[in-house]
């Protein structure tokens, strides 16, 4: 049995974690539970509303996410790794 996400309190006034497109699609990247885990929240290019995806892991490695297909995973983890090695 499957089950729609929780959308956790996200303010998508405030500055994101990190955003990239991948394959014509929008990802943000913003802090959830506390700092623990990240948010994924997708839209496609020309429209403003983000919409929740599921909430991942990153360990400066590899990102951890089932909602995400591995070619997708991988990608967004090589962002991830790149904009916490440039700060």
């Amino acid at each position: 049995m499957s089950s729609a996400p929780s959308n956790p309190t996200i303010n998508y006034d405030s500055e994101a974690v990190l955003e990239v497109r991948h394959e014509g699609i929008d990802y943000r990247f913003d802090a959830g539970k506390q700092g623990t885990a990240l948010c994924i929240s997708t839209r496609t290019p020309g429209t403003w509303d983000w919409q929740f995806l599921a909430e991942a892991k990153f360990d400066r490695l590899a990102l951890r996410c089932s909602e995400l297909e591995r070619p997708v995973r991988e990608h967004l983890a090589q962002a991830l790794r790149e904009a916490f090695d440039s700060e």
